[in-house]
């Protein structure tokens, strides 16, 4: 198999796109409404190779190895849905946040933000900042953002709870990131058309985990939502908010995911349609639905499995869980970088 270079892999995601948006109104829809796809991930944690032991990783032979994950592997499986068509509609790609920091390569390309580069990569829309983000203090985090922007194109950096008022040195990489558009309080994406509205927060629980953040600061999350729920709506004039949101989930005395910053983020702002999760590392199955209406999910850690939520504006969604292991013929152009 021919390997493909960066420009062609995301030439070929460019042209799945336009052949979704030129098919239209989905038929399994309900009448004057589309389908669209969320394909989501979060707490990537910089495990960009299959977890398992190191001697069972054989990405390019199919049957023998038991590993999860990996970034070739989630490629695959983005391409191939990208190129499915009806009835997905318009495909998203988004992460919640946690992207950086907890491997080895997180060492080894904590200067070059080569996270970023590869969600750039493998197509992602949009991300957040974690607590982990700010591992390497503002000033560094800054850096390694600017260097992947410098490199190429990197997915929106949603940002909006985090502030870099202070007039303070080590907050200058971050304000110069903003003047950029690099990062950003949130992204508008028009596919298809429908024009989604996507925003991120970082949780309370998870403002605490943040040590070397300061001086930048973060407003309440749910205040911040309620305010960007506004601006999109109101100006914006976005079909679908989506919010990530680095809150987390708990479990209930009957075992199941039902509480949590994530969930209480979306019964607090009712005006979010979907609420992609993270930081609890919590594999759901299904999705939480919020309100009777917004769908919130979390996809686990490390890469390991996507998911796959499937929905109309304002209603409730599918969550077909996609593992991804060995089953997914790696793209060798990310296998190789």
């Amino acid at each position: 198999m021919r390997t493909l270079s960066r420009r062609e892999f995301l030439a070929t995601s460019a042209v799945a796109s336009a052949t979704l948006c030129m098919t239209g109104k989905i038929s399994a829809a309900e009448p004057g409404k589309q389908t669209f796809t969320i394909l989501h991930t979060n707490d990537l944690h910089s495990n960009l190779i299959g977890m398992a032991p190191a001697t069972d990783y054989t990405p390019f032979e199919l049957n023998n190895d038991t590993t999860r994950g990996g970034y070739a592997r989630l490629a695959t499986l983005i391409k191939q849905r990208q190129a499915v068509g009806q009835p997905l509609g318009p495909v998203l790609i988004l992460d919640g946040g946690d992207y950086s920091m907890g491997t080895a390569f997180a060492a080894a390309i904590r200067e070059t933000g080569g996270e970023l580069q590869l969600l750039s990569l493998m197509g992602f829309d949009a991300t957040t900042f974690g607590n982990h983000e700010f591992d390497l203090g503002p000033d560094g985090t800054a850096q390694a953002i600017a260097v992947a922007a410098k490199a190429g194109r990197v997915p929106a950096v949603v940002v909006s709870n985090t502030t870099f008022t202070d007039d303070d040195p080590k907050l200058d990489g971050f304000k110069r990131l903003e003047k950029d558009g690099v990062i950003r309080r949130y992204v508008v994406i028009k596919r298809c058309d429908l024009r989604f509205g996507i925003f991120g927060v970082l949780g309370k629980e998870a403002q605490f985990y943040t040590g070397g953040a300061a001086p930048a600061k973060f407003t309440d999350p749910v205040e911040t939502a309620k305010e960007m729920v506004k601006i999109l709506r109101d100006q914006e004039k976005v079909d679908v908010v989506i919010a990530l949101s680095h809150g987390g989930m708990t479990k209930g005395a009957d075992g199941r995911y039902q509480d949590g910053e994530d969930v209480q983020l979306a019964k607090a702002v009712p005006g979010i349609d979907v609420v992609i999760g993270s930081h609890s590392h919590t594999e759901l199955h299904e999705p939480v639905i919020v309100n009777g209406r917004t769908p919130v999910v979390q996809t686990g850690k490390y890469g390991q499995i996507m998911d796959h939520l499937r929905t109309l504006p304002a209603k409730n969604g599918e969550l077909p869980v996609i593992p991804v292991d060995e089953r997914a013929n790696e793209v060798r152009a990310i296998k190789a970088g």
